[in-house]
């Protein structure tokens, strides 16, 4: 038998040469073990853990989100996976995007249900959020992961991109659920008058889902002005709520005392 993997790169190491999925792109099923998977009975909408069956994110409690349904590639934004995501996202160090991208190609190419998708796109930036760094990472994520899925998914080339960031937004880390949704208002328009978009089923990749605020903006923004009939979400992980985080803090703290 097979020992469980301690962690992601245990699981990555063992999986040179995989026949499943040649390696790359890589499969993120196949590390499904290095990860902490989105349970089944997880909000659909948000990929949220509901709390005595319902979901209690913002958005979902108050009707505002916009995203039909959130696929989540690497699960929940924890231990390996979270430090995998802040070497890209804050020091842009290409190893990190390298590996995301491929694992995003991977995801995107062997899940079953984003094939029907008329558009794949990715949440855009504006030049004012590279703050020193020299690419923006989702992006760059987004163009390594491209070449191994235009042959198969109708993933936007970006030239021009379908959606642009119109104005620049202070960073949300840290910032409380209603300011997140307040900040993004407006933040987002298309990148041109088009009608391509009308009656679209779009899908739109985000490197993290913290509240949906985000994403949802960018949805809203593809409706109603673009005309598309729905829009869901692609994430790399899901952030955990922080309630989770004090509710295992606390049953640490018990086990040592």
């Amino acid at each position: 038998m097979i020992a469980r993997p301690r962690s992601l790169w245990e699981a990555l190491w063992r999986h040179r040469g995989c026949r499943a999925c040649g390696g790359y792109p890589i499969s993120p099923s196949c590390l499904a073990q290095g990860l902490e998977m989105i349970p089944p009975d997880a909000c659909p909408r948000c990929a949220q853990r509901r709390a005595g069956g319902r979901c209690e994110s913002l958005g979902c409690r108050r009707g505002w989100l916009r995203i039909g349904k959130t696929h989540v590639a690497l699960g929940y934004n924890r231990g390996d996976t979270q430090r995998l995501l802040l070497a890209a996202k804050d020091a842009a160090q290409p190893g990190a995007i390298t590996l995301l991208g491929r694992l995003l190609a991977g995801f995107l190419l062997r899940h079953g249900g984003l094939g029907s998708y008329d558009v794949i796109l990715p949440v855009p930036f504006h030049p004012r959020c590279l703050r020193g760094r020299p690419v923006h990472p989702l992006t760059a994520i987004y163009l390594d992961a491209a070449p191994a899925l235009r042959p198969v998914l109708p993933v936007d080339d970006l030239d021009p991109p379908f959606l642009v960031q119109a104005r620049a937004v202070r960073a949300l880390r840290g910032r409380r659920e209603e300011d997140r949704w307040r900040a993004v208002r407006g933040a987002f328009a298309l990148g041109f008058a088009t009608r391509m978009l009308r009656g679209a089923r779009v899908a739109v990749i985000d490197d993290v889902m913290t509240t949906g605020a985000t994403l949802n903006e960018c949805a809203r923004v593809l409706c109603e002005t673009g005309g598309a009939a729905s829009v869901d979400a692609v994430v790399l992980v899901r952030q955990p709520w922080f309630r989770d985080a004090r509710r295992e803090s606390r049953v640490r703290c018990a086990r040592v005392i």
